[in-house]
């Protein structure tokens, strides 16, 4: 969803040269109106949340396998950098190397807000090195989520702690304290934490209320978080982030609780998830979510070098689904060598190191 989603944010619509922070009251052509609803359904913002809800459920389940000793504790931050941070540096090699190869900053007229903010300062070392070490993002931005799922880990195996400890009741105290946190908070890395505690107290809430996620109950539940996901941005406004991030994390939660549970393995949802492409897709996902960006920012650079902005301003809503046709399989291809050729092997290299 990320990525379909910043296929339509690269060209200025109806006018409109910021459509994601545009509200529908405040859209004025039908090519813009469509964009919109279209970007209710590819909200790339609420693909994040899930995943950071989804790192919650995981990570615990990993952690469950054995007593959380200082030893596995460190074990589990080696681990967590060895899976995340190698593909970061990759990525980043790439595209420092193409900037220096290939790019040069231009401004279009066709292209958005949203397009315009990236790459127009000069590359230096000390650019780059921030970059690294995550203390920027301005050369990948897509990498903030890199720094919250960090600080997330940062966090867990404490979290862990507390909510296998406590009751149903206490962790939704705790989870409530952490919603006030983000709520209170203007810390990037503090807003999201609720989002990875609520993923650990899946297991717990699964538990206890087994049977409300399945049949027809089940099924409204899974509904009713595939809407809070859809429209969790346009029902708290383009300026509440942490409206949206805490109807995204409950919708994730629903969404994710049916998933997990059982006597919906069959069902028509969890098959389609199952299918070839679509697992291979889940195994290539924090690749192609690196990727992805750099890619759509090459692609339309080459295409509002060609292509004359009054033909790109007359159909932005069709350039913007070409440019998915294009992106979405070339990253998926890069997603896929760098899957195998670094993430796997950088995966089994931090267990070899832990000895785990």
């Amino acid at each position: 969803m990320v990525a379909l989603c910043h296929c339509l944010l690269v060209l200025t619509v109806d006018g409109m040269d910021n459509i994601w922070f545009t509200t529908f009251s405040e859209l004025g052509g039908a090519q813009a109106t469509l964009t919109r609803f279209l970007l209710l359904f590819f909200n790339g913002g609420a693909a994040v949340i899930v995943f950071f809800v989804l790192s919650g459920y995981v990570l615990g389940l990993s952690l469950d396998k054995h007593a959380l000793t200082i030893r596995r504790t460190l074990g589990f931050y080696t681990k967590r950098l060895f899976r995340l941070y190698p593909a970061h540096i990759v990525v980043l090699a790439g595209i420092v190397l193409a900037m220096v190869a290939l790019f040069e900053y231009r401004t279009f007229d066709a292209a958005s807000a949203w397009y315009a903010l990236w790459y127009h300062e000069e590359l230096s070392a000390a650019r780059v090195f921030r970059n690294a070490v995550l203390y920027n993002v301005d050369l990948n931005h897509i990498a903030w989520s890199l720094q919250v799922e960090l600080a997330g880990s940062l966090f867990l195996p404490l979290f862990y702690l507390v909510a296998r400890r406590l009751h149903l009741g206490l962790n939704l105290v705790v989870f409530a304290a952490l919603v006030w946190l983000s709520w209170w908070s203007s810390n990037l890395y503090l807003i999201f934490l609720h989002c990875f505690y609520g993923g650990l107290v899946l297991p717990q809430v699964q538990g206890q209320f087994k049977h409300a996620f399945c049949g027809r109950s089940g099924t409204a539940l899974l509904v009713l978080g595939g809407l809070a996901l859809f429209a969790g941005y346009t029902l708290a406004g383009p300026q509440s982030l942490f409206g949206r991030v805490l109807i995204e994390t409950i919708g994730g939660m629903l969404v994710i609780g049916w998933l997990i549970n059982p006597d919906n393995d069959g069902r028509a949802f969890n098959r389609f998830l199952s299918r070839g492409v679509i697992n291979r897709l889940g195994k290539y996902s924090y690749s192609f979510y690196l990727l992805h960006f750099v890619i759509l920012y090459g692609v339309s650079y080459a295409l509002m070098s060609a292509a004359p902005a009054e033909v790109l301003l007359a159909l932005p809503l069709l350039f913007g689904i070409a440019l998915m046709a294009v992106t979405v399989p070339l990253t998926y291809w890069l997603a896929g060598l760098v899957y195998h050729k670094v993430e796997v092997p950088m995966i089994r290299a931090g267990k070899r190191l832990v000895g785990n």
